[in-house]
């Protein structure tokens, strides 16, 4: 199953996808935040993804900013 075919993660057309990771704390390397764009690197942000981890971890929460 992809994320957005989660219901209420539904995610508009884009063309770019930025990602950054966490740097410190529970899920440390792991993604942090996904960011989709439309018009390329610098276009319109059309949706927000940040990502949560337990203290084993694991993805606990993904939630839709």
């Amino acid at each position: 199953m992809l994320v957005q075919d989660i219901a209420g993660l539904y995610i508009p057309q884009h063309d770019f996808v930025q990602l950054t990771y966490v740097t410190s704390g529970n899920g440390i390397g792991e993604i942090d935040t996904i960011t989709y764009k439309v018009g390329g690197a610098s276009g319109t942000t059309v949706a927000v993804l940040d990502l949560d981890y337990d203290a084993n971890n694991k993805l606990s929460t993904v939630t839709k900013v």
